[in-house]
């Protein structure tokens, strides 16, 4: 496998990215921030890739520890070397495993995923880049019976998909009791066509209010919301 590895660094930490996996996206961090607004107790990040969410929710709670499972064993290795680098390293686990597999001790207060979501796709090239995009290895289906199998009762799930993916998983959650109870449409700029939806549920079954948040505004700059999220994360954001 080709390496092309680089550095995202971040206010209070540093993620290597790129091959073996994907890179780390606006969206994924977007994603990762908001999700983090809910984390607490135990936690796990399911398809962590480079740490990138595990990480963000090691920094927002000081209080949470978090498992970060991998499949595949060159990705896995490299969330891990970025683990051993975090100044949250003690609250940080990445296991290489499949999610179908996996049988904690416990069950989870907070669950997140920024899982595959490519159907009826040729494959990538790159098998990382493939289990990484695909939903061949982790379908809206496989994910909802995972987080119904790990979640707590009280506990909290979030996802990011694009809208017509998780209308799927939507489907899915509902067959084993499970229910989304808040969408956060992301866009480009705020005219733009939706790029992807944050999700929000848990085992109650609660209104699911919809809002939008656009990464950037009519002039290109980053938006106050966007800037409000990311501004703990972002070395180019001021504190």
């Amino acid at each position: 496998m080709a390496e092309n590895r680089s550095l995202f660094e971040f206010k209070q930490f540093s993620l290597h990215h790129g091959n073996p996996g994907l890179k780390i996206s606006t969206e994924a961090c977007l994603f990762g921030a908001w999700a983090s607004l809910q984390a607490h107790g135990s936690c796990l990040d399911i398809g962590t890739g480079c740490g990138l969410l595990a990480s963000m929710m090691a920094q927002a709670n000081t209080a949470c520890s978090v498992k970060a499972l991998e499949i595949h064993p060159e990705v896995a290795s490299l969330a891990a070397k970025n683990f051993e680098l975090s100044p949250f390293k003690e609250r940080l686990q990445v296991i290489q495993t499949d999610v179908s597999a996996y049988q904690p001790d416990i069950k989870f207060d907070f669950i997140c995923s920024n899982p595959p979501f490519f159907t009826n796709h040729l494959p990538a090239i790159d098998p990382a880049r493939h289990m990484a995009i695909h939903a061949d290895h982790l379908s809206p289906a496989d994910l909802a019976y995972s987080i119904d199998r790990l979640l707590a009762d009280e506990g909290e799930f979030a996802v990011l998909y694009p809208a017509d993916v998780l209308a799927l998983f939507e489907q899915s959650l509902k067959n084993v009791g499970l229910y989304i109870n808040e969408k956060v449409h992301v866009l480009s700029k705020p005219d733009s066509p939706v790029l992807r939806v944050m999700a929000r549920g848990s085992r109650s079954k609660n209104s699911a209010p919809e809002s939008s948040l656009p990464i950037k505004n009519e002039q290109g700059d980053y938006s106050p919301e966007f800037i409000e999220l990311l501004r703990p994360y972002y070395i180019i954001f001021p504190s």
